[in-house]
C-alpha cells in the first residue's frame, strides 16, 4: 500500500511539472498540500510501516510470486495500478484531470473528521461510498465503520489466543475450503490460514452462543486481506453486534429464515414471472440465497466485487444484500426462465460469477435502483413472526402427536407382547390343568384302590379279632372316619360340578363388556367418518372458490397469497383430521387389545384359580392319602401286633405244656428215686443178712475186669446183678451220685458196680 501511495504521489508531481512547463495562458493551479493531507499521509505511512513489519500481513504475501520470491517494485506498482483501474472502486482514473487529487483531499477530510461527518452528513458519506472507495482508503474506512478505535474487544484478542475453543476442530476442517484459490490462504498451515484460524477462534470464545458457522470464514478472510488480526477481530465483532449478523449465525438461524422470507416476497413483487417459474420447478429460495446472506457474496463474486459489497454492507447494512440479490435476478431473469432446477443451481454457482468479473458496475447501479421499503420489511417481519410462531406451535403439536403416536405404538407392541405372553400362559395353564386333571384322576383311582385294600384289611382284621379275644382293634372308629372322608369327597365333587356355571356367568359378563366397548368404538369411528366427510366437503367448496377467484382475479397477487395460506390451513386441518383418525384407530386398537387382554387375563385368572383349587385338592388328596396310608399302616401294625400276640399266646401255651410235662417228669423221677431208695433199702437188708454174698461181692470187686457174659450165673448172682443194674440206672437218670451217699454215708458204690463200706 505504501508503494501505491508513493506511486500516486509521483504521478501527481510529474503531472504538475508538465503543466508548469506549458504556456502561461494554459497554466493550471497547483494542488497545495493542506495540513489534513499531511496528517493523512503520516497515518498512511504509519499504517504501511506497521503492515510491513508485521510478518503475517497479507501485503507481504501479495508481493511474492508463486515461487516464493518477492516481486520487483515495478511489477508491484504495475499490478496495483491495474487493480486500481480495473476495479472502479475509487471510480477514478489517472488521467490529465485533477480528479485524483480532489478525491484524495475529500477522503482525507472524511477519514480525519469521521465523527463530525457522520453526525452532520451521513447521507453524503453513504453516497460517497456508493460512488466508490479508493483502495488505499478501504482499510481505514472499514475500521472507522467498525468503530475499531473505540472498541473494547481489541485488547482481549491476546487473551483469547491463550485459550482453547471447543470449535477448533471444526474451524481447522473448514479453513482449507475458505478462498482455496487465493494465494494468501492456499498454503496449508501457512500464514493466512493461521491468521484466519486465530480470528475465528477468538470470536468463538468471545460469543459462545454463536460459536462458529461456516459463513464466518469468508468474511474474516476478506477482512484479513486489508488489516491485521486485532483490527479484523474488532470489525467482525462490530458487524455481528451492530449489523445483526450475529442473529444470522445463531443455531436456530431465525434471522436467516426471516431474510429468506422477505427476499422471496420481494421476488414475488418485482419478478412475478421468475417467482412462478421457481415455484413450478420447485426451486426454493433458500437453495441459492442462503449463502448470499451468510457470506455477503464473498464466495459468489470476484474479489473486487466482494470488497465493494463489504463497503456497502458496512455502510448500509443488510439492505444492500436484498438490493443486490434482486438486481442479480433481474439481470439473469431471461436466462433463468429457460432452465430447470438443476441447471439453475449450476448457473448460479459457475456462470454468474464469470459474467460479473469484468462488468460489475451495472450490477451495483441496478442494485441502487431497486426499491427497498423498510416499513414493508417490518410488516413482513411481523408476518414471519406470526407464521413462525404458528409453525412452531404446529411443530410442537406434530411433535406431541408423533410422541403420542410413538407411545401408542410402543403401548400396542407391549400389549401385543403381553397378549402373546398371556396366551402362552393360558396354553401353559391349560396344559398344566390337563396334567393336574390327569394326576387327580390317577389319585382318585389310587384312592379307590386304597379304599378297597383298606376294606379288605378291615375285613381281615375284623375276622382276626373275632378269632382272638386278646386283640382289640378300633375298626368301627376308622370306618366312621373313612365314611366322613367319602362324604367330603362327594361334596367336593358336587362343588366341582357346580363351578362351570360360575365360569359361564363370568364369560357372559366379559362378553357384554366387550360388546359395549365395540359399540363405543363404532360410535367414535362414525364421528371421525362424519368429520372427514365435512372436511372433504369444505375442501371441495374451498377448491371451487379458489378456482373462481383465480379466474376472476389472476392479476391480484394478494389473492394468490391468501389462497396459498388458506390452502395450507385447510391442508393442515386435513392432516390434523387424518392424525386424529389415526389416533382414534390406534385408540380403538388399544381398546381392543385391552379388551382382549382383559378377557385373557380373566381366563388366566380363572385358570389360575382352577389350578390353585386343583392344587389344594391335590394337596388335600395327598394329605388324605397320607392319612389313609397312616391308617393303613396303623391297621397293619395292629394286625401285626395281634399276630404277635397270638404267636406269643401259642408260645406261652407251649411253654406251659412243656413246664407241665417237665413237672410230670420231675414227679416221675422223684417217684423212681423213691422206688430206688426203697429197693436199696431192701437190697441192703438182704446183703446184711447174707454174708456169703458179701464175700462174693468182695471177690468180684477184686477182679480187674468183670464180664457179665463169661461169668457163671447162679441163682444168688442173678439177684445181685439185678440190684446193681437198678442202682446204676437210677444214678444215670438223676445224674446225682451223691444223693445215695447222702442217705447212707457209711457206704459208697463204684461206677463198675462194686461197693465199699
Amino acid at each position: 500500500m505504501r508503494f501505491f501511495v508513493l506511486f500516486v504521489l509521483n504521478v501527481t508531481f510529474d503531472r504538475e511539472e508538465k503543466r508548469m512547463t506549458q504556456s502561461s495562458s494554459e497554466q493550471l493551479p497547483v494542488v497545495n498540500m493542506t495540513n489534513d493531507d499531511i496528517e493523512l499521509l503520516k497515518r498512511l505511512e504509519e499504517e504501511n510501516r506497521r503492515i510491513e513489519y508485521d510478518t503475517k500481513s497479507p501485503a507481504n504475501s501479495t508481493q511474492t510470486n508463486h515461487t516464493g520470491h518477492p516481486k520487483s517494485p515495478e511489477l508491484h506498482h504495475k499490478q496495483l495500478r491495474q487493480d486500481s483501474i480495473s476495479s472502479d472502486v475509487s471510480n477514478l482514473t489517472i488521467d490529465t484531470d485533477g480528479n485524483l487529487e480532489s478525491e484524495w483531499s475529500v477522503w482525507n477530510k472524511i477519514i480525519n473528521n469521521w465523527t463530525t461527518y457522520m453526525k452532520k452528513k451521513p447521507q453524503w458519506i453513504k453516497d460517497m461510498i456508493r460512488a466508490g472507495v479508493p483502495i488505499h482508503f478501504r482499510p481505514l474506512l472499514w475500521q472507522c465503520l467498525g468503530k475499531v478505535e473505540t472498541s473494547h474487544v481489541k485488547g482481549k484478542y491476546a487473551e483469547y489466543m491463550k485459550m482453547t475453543s471447543p470449535c477448533e476442530k471444526v474451524i481447522r476442517r473448514d479453513i482449507s475450503r475458505t478462498y482455496p484459490d487465493h494465494e494468501f490462504f492456499k498454503e496449508k498451515h501457512g500464514i493466512g490460514q493461521e491468521r484466519l484460524f486465530n480470528v475465528i477462534k477468538a470470536y468463538s470464545l468471545y460469543d459462545r452462543e454463536v460459536g462458529y458457522c461456516q459463513g464466518i470464514g469468508f468474511i474474516v478472510g476478506l477482512l484479513l486481506m486489508h488489516m491485521p488480526e486485532e483490527d479484523a477481530f474488532a470489525v467482525l465483532v462490530s458487524m455481528m453486534q451492530d449489523l445483526s449478523m450475529r442473529d444470522m449465525y445463531k443455531p436456530d438461524m431465525f434471522y436467516l429464515g426471516l431474510c429468506i422470507f422477505q427476499f422471496e416476497t420481494m421476488i414475488q413483487e418485482f419478478l412475478p414471472d421468475l417467482y412462478r417459474h421457481f415455484q413450478v420447478e420447485n426451486f426454493s429460495t433458500s437453495t441459492y440465497a442462503s449463502s448470499w446472506f451468510l457470506t455477503l457474496f464473498t464466495n459468489q463474486f470476484p474479489f473486487i466485487v466482494a470488497c465493494r459489497t463489504m463497503d456497502l454492507f458496512l455502510s448500509e447494512g443488510i439492505e444492500i444484500i436484498f438490493r443486490m440479490g434482486i438486481a442479480l435476478l433481474e439481470i439473469h431473469q431471461d436466462h433463468l426462465m429457460l432452465l430447470c432446477m438443476d441447471d439453475m443451481l449450476k448457473y448460479f454457482q459457475k456462470d454468474v460469477p464469470i459474467k460479473h468479473e469484468t462488468d460489475h458496475e451495472s450490477l451495483f447501479q441496478r442494485a441502487f435502483s431497486v426499491q427497498y421499503n423498510s416499513k414493508k420489511m417490518k410488516k413482513l417481519e411481523k408476518e414471519y413472526n406470526i407464521i413462525r410462531k404458528e409453525e412452531q406451535e404446529e411443530q410442537i403439536e406434530v411433535r406431541r402427536l408423533r410422541n403420542e403416536n410413538r407411545l401408542l405404538k410402543q403401548r400396542v407392541e407391549n400389549l401385543e407382547k403381553e397378549s402373546a405372553t398371556l396366551a402362552n400362559r393360558l396354553i401353559e395353564g391349560q396344559v398344566s390343568n390337563a396334567q393336574y386333571a390327569e394326576e387327580s384322576y390317577q389319585l382318585k383311582r389310587e384312592n379307590c384302590t386304597l379304599k378297597k385294600q383298606l376294606d379288605e384289611k378291615l375285613k381281615n382284621t375284623t375276622f382276626s379279632s373275632s378269632g382272638h379275644n386278646s386283640v382289640q382293634l378300633t375298626s368301627p372308629t376308622e370306618l366312621e372316619m373313612l365314611r366322613e372322608t367319602v362324604e367330603k369327597l362327594n361334596m367336593e365333587n358336587r362343588n366341582l360340578q357346580s363351578t362351570p356355571h360360575i365360569e359361564i356367568a363370568a364369560l357372559q359378563e366379559e362378553l357384554t363388556l366387550v360388546k359395549m366397548r365395540d359399540a363405543e368404538a363404532q360410535v367414535s369411528m362414525n364421528e371421525l367418518r362424519q368429520r372427514i366427510a365435512d372436511l372433504n366437503r369444505e375442501w371441495q367448496l374451498h377448491d371451487s372458490t379458489c378456482k373462481t377467484l383465480r379466474e376472476s382475479n389472476q392479476a391480484n397477487e394478494s389473492n394468490d397469497a391468501y389462497d396459498l395460506i388458506a390452502h395450507e390451513l385447510l391442508s393442515l386441518k386435513m392432516r390434523e383430521a387424518q392424525t386424529d383418525c389415526d389416533n382414534k384407530a390406534l385408540s380403538q386398537q388399544i381398546m381392543d387389545l385391552e379388551t382382549q387382554k382383559q378377557v385373557i387375563y380373566n381366563q388366566i385368572k380363572r385358570q389360575d384359580d382352577e389350578i390353585q383349587r386343583m392344587r389344594l385338592e391335590l394337596d388335600e388328596s395327598r394329605v388324605r392319602e397320607q392319612e389313609l396310608r397312616a391308617q393303613l399302616n396303623e391297621t397293619k401294625n395292629q394286625m401285626h401286633d395281634g399276630e404277635l400276640r397270638l404267636k406269643e399266646d401259642s408260645m406261652m401255651l407251649r411253654i406251659r405244656e412243656a413246664e407241665s410235662t417237665q413237672a410230670i417228669g420231675d414227679l416221675r423221677q422223684r417217684i423212681a428215686e423213691l422206688e430206688v431208695q426203697n429197693q436199696e433199702l431192701i437190697t441192703r437188708g438182704q446183703i446184711m443178712d447174707n454174708r456169703d454174698l458179701q464175700e462174693k461181692l468182695l471177690e468180684l470187686q477184686d477182679e480187674p475186669k468183670f464180664s457179665f457174659r463169661s461169668m457163671s450165673i447162679s441163682s444168688s448172682g442173678f439177684l445181685f446183678f439185678d440190684c446193681c443194674s437198678t442202682i446204676i440206672h437210677l444214678f444215670s437218670f438223676t445224674g446225682d451220685a451223691s444223693a445215695f451217699a447222702a442217705n447212707d454215708p457209711s457206704e459208697s458204690f463204684d461206677v463198675d458196680g462194686s461197693t465199699s463200706s
